[in-house]
């Protein structure tokens, strides 16, 4: 688990760097859902807190945010609270392989760059699907391992020894395609989509307004640096399903 003062340079790290990734993403996620009345979500992992507030600024749903560590816990409820969303945004200690919530609770479960932190990404994986409503989104994205012989493109433009490494470390545990769905099939989750992240131009300029050009990374990367998994709640039937 990272130190208080880890996690704090980890979330100068996003403030400085990776911003405008979450408008993006939070963009992302409106349209995946915009079949579904989202009523309730699950951030997992949700760290400093950036992508739980980008998401709630486009809707009124409630959001729980769920993080194992204290540190990162206290982050987030400093930037929640300090843009007066503590009404709807509910902070969890939890474990991700012990979800502390009842079967069928949420609309929506996302995360971000946390994957690779799983120990046991079935289990994990299980416990998503219980949680989840029929019909619910399970939402993931994460680094691609292939990303390392990117590294030194990323070295040469962070500027301090701690950035190199909190990049370096996420790079090296990155898990690849094929054992991601190794752990789906595992899971019993069949229904799914895995694909790298490929921004449409209105998640694009969602985030433009928060690139910091003093620390921009720019990476000449022949394809996305980031996959997604977007898997879909089966229903118990489709007679519930129109009923729904």
């Amino acid at each position: 688990m990272l130190s208080q003062k880890a996690c704090i340079k980890y979330n100068d790290f996003v403030q400085k760097y990776q911003r405008h990734i979450y408008p993006m993403l939070a963009a992302r996620m409106q349209r995946l859902c915009a079949e579904r009345d989202v009523t309730r979500a699950l951030d997992l992992g949700i760290g400093p807190g950036d992508l739980t507030v980008f998401f709630a600024k486009q809707n009124v749903c409630q959001i729980d945010g769920l993080d194992i560590n204290p540190s990162m816990l206290e982050l987030a409820n400093n930037k929640i609270a300090s843009l007066d969303l503590s009404k709807r945004v509910k902070l969890v200690q939890g474990d991700v392989h012990s979800l502390p919530y009842p079967d069928a609770c949420f609309d929506l479960i996302f995360s971000y760059s946390c994957f690779h932190h799983w120990q046991d990404p079935i289990q994990a994986l299980q416990e998503c699907e219980c949680v989840l409503k029929d019909g619910g989104v399970l939402y993931l994205v994460d680094t691609y391992p292939d990303v390392k012989a990117l590294l030194p493109q990323f070295e040469q433009q962070l500027d301090e020894y701690s950035y190199r490494e909190i990049v370096k470390k996420a790079v090296e545990e990155s898990i690849g395609i094929s054992a991601i769905e190794q752990f789906l099939a595992c899971a019993n989750m069949n229904e799914y989509e895995l694909q790298p992240v490929d921004f449409s131009e209105e998640e694009l300029v969602a985030g433009i307004d928060y690139i910091n050009y003093d620390h921009q990374l720019i990476i000449d990367s022949p394809r996305p640096t980031l996959w997604e998994l977007i898997y879909r709640k089966p229903y118990v039937n489709q007679q519930r399903k129109e009923l729904l």
